[in-house]
């Protein structure tokens, strides 16, 4: 039973996935006086790039047909392994190394891809996405390690559980033994992180096509076809985990018995419009900022991610 839960758990976050990104989207056109499109318009989006040849630069070898599906299974495999809203999650148990290295390894194959194309383009979106990373995959590293050290727990799915739960109690007001700015700065550090590693502004922006300000467009600027289609698939996959990470810090009810299994899948799907609204209206009112300005927002992430480390130690 909980092995079908588990994986009915991971099917309803894969299809769910580009509902949230549109939803963002949909949110951040009415911000600016747009009608805005449906928020299942990217469902339409990747059906349509079903239909769409593939086409490759004539430099093209064998990483640019293999790449786009790697930079698709490590994100699928995420989607198994965090307790979304269902206590047992397929492939649990889960550690910070291998959560820290399937992410890098989704980079790894998109810049690889960028670089086959043998494309100004693509040297430029890879030097760019590698700036980035190499900033912000430690950080969410150190953050990872405060997670299980303030909990006592080196499975993720667990330690970002109780966590969360305390977090909750202390909302709640029902205790107060616990470090409340470990908690908090974990959560600060996890937003900032979201929106480097998703391409989000002030990071990047990832509406525009302009040369002097894509990083991840830059990327997948030659794909077409299914090869897009994997690529788009795989970043609403990605904003749909991080989304869902905060959502289990700041809100934590999650299913243990699958009698629960829907009102859980209820109250996180309203989680993550709420949350989605809160990055909609944060891009909103924020303007992509200079490459070289952008280490400054991600060396806070990383201090706080650093600082809750060394406080979770003495806890």
């Amino acid at each position: 039973m909980n092995l079908a839960f588990g994986i009915l758990q991971g099917l309803m976050v894969l299809i769910l996935a580009p509902f949230f990104a549109g939803f963002v989207h949909k949110l951040k056109q009415r911000a600016r006086g747009q009608k805005g499109v449906s928020p299942f318009q990217y469902y339409r989006n990747l059906y349509k790039l079903l239909k769409k040849e593939t086409v490759l630069s004539k430099d093209a070898t064998l990483v640019s047909y293999l790449a786009p599906f790697m930079y698709l299974l490590p994100h699928i495999l995420l989607g198994f392994m965090m307790p979304f809203f269902y206590g047992k999650p397929l492939l649990a148990p889960t550690n910070p190394i291998l959560i820290t290295y399937l992410m890098a390894l989704a980079v790894f194959f998109l810049t690889l891809y960028a670089l086959d194309q043998a494309s100004s383009f693509g040297g430029l979106g890879s030097s760019r996405e590698w700036f980035l990373s190499s900033l912000s995959e430690p950080a969410f590293l150190l953050l990872l390690f405060s997670v299980c050290l303030y909990s006592k727990e080196w499975d993720l799915s667990i330690a970002f559980l109780k966590l969360g739960q305390e977090v909750q109690s202390l909302i709640l007001g029902y205790t107060q033994h616990f470090s409340v700015s470990i908690p908090f700065l974990l959560i600060i550090s996890l937003f900032v992180l979201m929106l480097a590693e998703n391409a989000r502004i002030p990071f990047d922006n990832p509406e525009t096509h302009l040369e002097l300000t894509m990083i991840h467009e830059a990327n997948i600027l030659e794909a077409s076809g299914r090869h897009l289609l994997l690529f788009e698939y795989a970043s609403h996959l990605r904003l749909t985990v991080f989304l869902s990470l905060i959502s289990i810090l700041i809100f934590p009810y999650i299913a243990q018995e699958p009698f629960y299994f829907l009102l859980a899948f209820a109250l996180y799907f309203l989680k993550m419009l709420l949350l989605g609204s809160v990055l909609a209206f944060v891009e909103s009112i924020n303007a992509k900022m200079r490459l070289f300005r952008l280490p400054n927002i991600l060396s806070v992430a990383f201090v706080l991610s650093l600082l809750t480390l060394i406080l979770s130690m003495g806890v």
